[in-house]
């Protein structure tokens, strides 16, 4: 169940302090992700949406396959 917390085995609805802070907590990994270079999958669907409503987003599998071919190339390369 979306919006919610675990406790013991019980699910309860996210307090407000919680959505605050599971908010907070995706800024900063959206930031890391950022700054590492690493690719970022909701921002990638955000986009989409925006600047191309009507076509189909790739899958998060098929949109990590390019982000990694475009990072590293489809072969391996070493100096030595």
């Amino acid at each position: 169940m979306r919006g919610c917390a675990v406790v013991g085995s019980r699910r309860i609805p996210a307090s407000g302090a919680h959505a605050t802070l599971r908010s907070a907590l995706r800024a900063a990994l959206r930031t890391v992700r950022q700054v590492a270079g690493a690719p970022d999958y909701e921002r990638y669907l955000e986009h989409h949406a925006a600047a191309h409503p009507g076509q189909a987003p790739l899958s998060a599998r098929a949109y990590y396959a390019d982000f990694v071919n475009r990072r590293f190339g489809s072969g391996v390369s070493r100096c030595c």
